[in-house]
């Protein structure tokens, strides 16, 4: 006795519209399936002259509220090959990345390492900030502290991510090398 063939495409219908509707129901969180912090890491280390140079925004995967106020000023993270950093009007997020809690001026050091965000492959570090205008508040101080961005990018011209609140939640801020 011979199955009919409606019998053997049923299944393979019903498994591709189960597919299908999967994908709808994810809408909105396709585009963080792609974040590039989730693929696009540095393997290697790289040559402090080819991070060397001023990044601005490219990119912002935060919720729309977050987004505006961030997008109310030009960030910029300016490295120099003697491993002094500037950075201007750089957003700073509380811990869960709900808000905006302040913006970072000023000078640092940097270096490359490949711990601080681990897991992730190489980051800059970011160390003896000296704001150009005292915190506010105490815990707005970063003067003592030690915090890094990842580094995107298998070779030049990098990128750099910081990630905003819970690494899974694939919401961060991506700057780019700028010619300028």
């Amino acid at each position: 006795e011979t199955v009919p063939m409606a019998n053997k495409t049923a299944p393979r219908l019903l498994g591709l519209g189960i597919a299908c509707l999967s994908v709808l129901l994810l809408g909105c969180n396709l585009p963080h399936l792609f974040n590039p912090a989730s693929w696009d890491y540095s393997k290697s280390k790289a040559q402090d002259s080819d991070l060397a140079g001023t990044y601005k925004l490219l990119k912002l995967m935060l919720p729309s509220e977050l987004d505006r106020s961030v997008r109310e000023r030009n960030s910029a993270i300016t490295l120099k090959t003697d491993q002094t950093a500037v950075l201007t009007d750089v957003p700073e997020f509380d811990g869960l990345g709900d808000n905006l809690v302040c913006r970072l001026s000023g000078s640092a050091n940097w270096a490359l390492d490949d711990r601080i965000n681990s897991g992730w492959g190489w980051s800059v570090v970011f160390r003896d900030f000296h704001p150009t205008s005292k915190p506010t508040s105490p815990e707005r101080s970063y003067e003592n502290s030690i915090w890094g961005v990842l580094v995107l990018s298998r070779h030049a011209p990098y990128r750099l991510y910081e990630i905003v609140g819970d690494p899974d939640s694939d919401t961060g801020v991506e700057y780019q090398k700028s010619d300028r």
